[in-house]
């Protein structure tokens, strides 16, 4: 077994295609093949299913993979502690952001660490908050922005509160002008896309009786816009994903205000590299 057969199992986990796999290890599909064969056979039990239309991973591959992972990147942490000891700055920092982090915070924070620290590369995520956790758990990424509160399994650092607004049609006049109560929100369709649905506002519906429409399934929270600017419901955003967006469309605050609260997550078990300590200072720096 080595970390050469390691990475490529990885590799071939990710893309479920064997050809590919040796490809991005300039390897030949043969070489390959027999790598993972004789990983298999030092193993005692197959990893992968093949057929004609692919590989997948077999319940012992999924079961080792994650252990693979987690090998391929505390070697990584290995070699860039090895470069720090050599007076070099070399290594990688895989970073998850959500939408709001995007566009607001994310060029101030690539400018900056990319300016003070050239040799350092960043790899960044976007998705949504659950994924994001999940992929900070399991090792995929070293750090990441989420929605609280999050797993017990992280530490968490608490950078801003996000006040939740509601968007409607331009027809739409609420009996408190100031403000949108929940009893208005139960008489209308809500559209909400997946990706921005996080676990305060998927908490709020949930005391509250809410449900999203069933006949519509929205990714992105700009689809969600265009839908209420259509006239087709109403739609819960934060705060910070609808500054800068103007549109066909009214904004009202929640009767009490509700807040989310955005954090920044890294994992309890895992030291984090030296290109993760150095993020993970820059961001503090530039969201007080």
């Amino acid at each position: 077994m080595s970390l050469a057969t390691y990475q490529l199992f990885c590799i071939i986990a990710e893309t479920r295609n064997l050809t590919h796999a040796a490809e991005a290890l300039n390897m030949t599909p043969s070489a390959a093949s027999h790598a993972i064969s004789s990983l298999e056979k030092s193993l005692g039990f197959a990893l992968l299913n093949r057929s004609r239309y692919g590989v997948t991973l077999t319940d012992n591959g999924e079961i080792l993979l994650e252990h693979f992972q987690a090998v391929l990147a505390e070697e990584t942490r290995l070699r860039e502690e090895i470069s720090q000891i050599n007076g070099l700055m070399k290594g990688v920092v895989h970073m998850g952001v959500v939408d709001s982090i995007c566009r607001i915070y994310l060029p101030d924070i690539l400018s900056l660490f990319t300016h003070k620290y050239p040799q350092l590369e960043v790899c960044v995520h976007q998705d949504d908050c659950y994924s994001i956790e999940t992929m900070v758990l399991n090792g995929e990424l070293e750090i990441g922005f989420v929605s609280l509160p999050t797993s017990e399994q992280l530490s968490v650092i608490t950078l801003l509160h996000d006040k939740l607004l509601c968007i409607t049609p331009e027809s739409f006049i609420p009996e408190n002008s100031s403000y949108i109560t929940v009893n208005e929100l139960k008489n209308q369709v809500m559209i909400q896309a997946k990706r921005g649905y996080d676990k305060c506002i998927s908490s709020f519906f949930s005391e509250n009786g809410l449900r999203c429409s069933p006949k519509h399934n929205i990714a992105l929270e700009t689809s969600a816009i265009a839908m209420v600017e259509a006239g087709m419901g109403c739609s819960i955003l934060p705060e910070s994903f609808i500054k800068g967006y103007t549109g066909r469309y009214n904004v009202f605050p929640l009767e009490n205000n509700l807040h989310r609260s955005i954090g920044l997550v890294t994992p309890k078990n895992r030291r984090l590299s030296l290109a993760g300590t150095r993020m993970l200072h820059e961001i503090r720096q530039i969201i007080k």
